[in-house]
């Protein structure tokens, strides 16, 4: 523990029910009464609501991932732009946490954490990639081989980005089924009729990605955000009759961006184009959540699905202000609280009481645990990072599930205890900064420095006071400063090698110093 007595509080645990969601556009759902019985420590009847059986069924579980969204993008977060009310409906349903991170600032080793419960850098997927032959660790146990030891069917739909041949396949990694793309690409033909595009880049400079059922490519030329829904819908439709693991990994509302007529038409009253195609996105993300729920509804199976909808990483500055990270600094490929910050819900109407706001710090590294607890999967041999969030929300279990949390991606570092946050970043040379011309551009004939030969900018935050992490006060609190650089460096002593190195960059200048960050 911290020994100064600030560096030791922790933010209140637990999760209480909310009592004001008068500013949310939807109707708070019912409290299921038999569903919460552990947290107020009553035994529940083991031959209740069963199918003729003495074994409660397994609770499917449903994994909706967005890449890019802003902590403040959506309305249960804050968001006056745009209107989320089937994602803010599931938020109600179940539990919203206010302090949810990721494992990275960026998509592919993000996605590398959540998918093993591991640090990804643990297992040296540190970076996005450089190298054709990436992907994770063969001896890495990820969520679908998880689910599917305990007899679950396993689908993915969506964005994968964790490795393709070799052996890394989804198809090689636990899951019984596969339709999407192994990264990026557009998200329509760009010449579409009622189609508005925006990008850094121009649109057609964009990469375009074959699309994959399975191992084989297959044609599509509806927009992107449908077409993986309609996937996702099929998926439950097919194995609605039993336990189900499904993984829908959205590439929406990242660049390029893109949005047809449907969407667009509910912000027209949105002048800036690119803050209108970005609102049109996440419509188009939130149009998707509704129409999952409805057909676990039509199944009868909403009560018992267990669903979780969190982003890769923060939304990306380089979108010029089209998206928002409310009230937090930074974005996408940042270790401020705005790149690895994120929405992050979890709704199980006959697992978990609605209506709660959990303050306290969890990850997504938790899970790999949670869903295993749930679905009475054993969990893998190598030790985990994540914890079952479980019992956390239930009641029975008091205390942060966490007592730090770490980053890092080359020299760049960062963790956080309690409410202290520190991010330890090196400098940029004043050649590097002159590169940059717009918030994002890459830096040219890049090659990430192991070390720091400009030394490092030592940024320390009380985010209890400081959420927006604008005042350092790594000058004033060294006994804390020292402490915390102490864990990092335990942490660190942990961790592999870097499997590839990075070759992408950026820098910007922040309250006066340049600032190089590493991909």
């Amino acid at each position: 523990m911290l020994s100064v007595a600030r560096a030791s509080r922790q933010m209140r645990a637990g999760c209480p029910r909310s009592q004001d969601w008068s500013h949310m556009s939807f109707q708070r759902p019912m409290v299921v009464s038999m569903v919460v019985c552990a947290a107020f420590g009553c035994t529940q009847d083991p031959a209740g609501d069963t199918a003729g059986d003495n074994e409660q069924r397994q609770p499917n579980v449903v994994f909706i991932l967005a890449d890019d969204l802003g902590y403040g993008d959506l309305g249960l977060y804050g968001s006056e732009i745009i209107e989320t009310p089937h994602i803010d409906a599931l938020g109600a349903s179940g539990v919203r946490f206010e302090a949810g991170y990721v494992t990275a600032a960026v998509c592919s080793p993000s996605r590398a954490g959540l998918m093993t419960g591991r640090y990804p850098q643990r297992h040296g997927y540190e970076f996005n990639a450089s190298v054709q032959d990436y992907g994770l660790n063969l001896d890495e146990t990820t969520l679908a081989e998880v689910m599917r030891s305990a007899g679950y069917a396993t689908g993915a739909v969506g964005k994968w980005q964790l490795g393709w041949e070799g052996g890394k396949h989804p198809l090689d990694r636990g899951f019984d089924e596969f339709f999407g793309m192994q990264a990026g690409s557009i998200f329509i033909e760009p010449s579409a009729e009622g189609v508005e595009n925006w990008n850094p880049q121009r649109i057609s400079e964009t990469r375009r990605r074959p699309i994959f059922r399975g191992r084989e490519v297959v044609e599509e030329t509806e927009y992107l955000t449908e077409v993986l829904t309609r996937e996702a819908l099929d998926f439950i439709d097919r194995r609605h009759e039993e336990p189900f693991f499904l993984y829908l990994a959205h590439y929406t509302p990242q660049v390029p961006l893109q949005a047809t007529a449907k969407y667009l038409d509910r912000y027209r009253h949105i002048e800036d184009q690119k803050t209108r195609i970005f609102a049109a996105m996440v419509s188009s993300l939130d149009d998707s959540v509704g129409e999952v729920v409805a057909k676990l509804r039509e199944h009868g199976l909403e009560e018992d699905t267990l669903i979780v909808f969190l982003s890769d990483n923060g939304c990306a500055l380089y979108v010029d202000g089209a998206c928002t990270n409310g009230p937090l600094r930074g974005g996408k490929r940042w270790f401020f609280e705005g790149g690895i910050r994120v929405p992050f819900l979890l709704s199980w109407p006959a697992g978990v009481e609605s209506g709660q706001v959990c303050e306290p710090a969890v990850s997504s590294l938790d899970l790999l645990p949670t869903f295993a607890a749930a679905a009475g999967a054993p969990l893998p041999e190598k030790p985990l990072d994540g914890v079952d969030l479980l019992p956390y929300v239930r009641g029975e279990q008091a205390g942060p599930p966490h007592e730090a949390l770490f980053w890092r991606a080359g020299p760049n570092r960062a963790v956080r205890r309690g409410d202290w946050k520190l991010w330890e970043v090196n400098r940029a040379t004043e050649e590097r900064l002159s590169q940059i011309t717009r918030t994002g551009d890459l830096l040219r004939d890049f090659e990430a420095p192991r070390d720091s030969p400009l030394g490092q900018v030592l940024r320390l935050h009380d985010l209890a006071t400081d959420l927006g992490e604008l005042h350092t006060v790594a000058g004033e609190e060294s006994e804390v400063l020292e402490e915390l650089q102490n864990a990092l460096d335990a942490w660190e002593s942990e961790l592999a090698e870097p499997r590839w190195w990075s070759n992408r960059g950026t820098a910007a200048v922040v309250d006066g110093e340049g600032l190089q960050l590493i991909f």
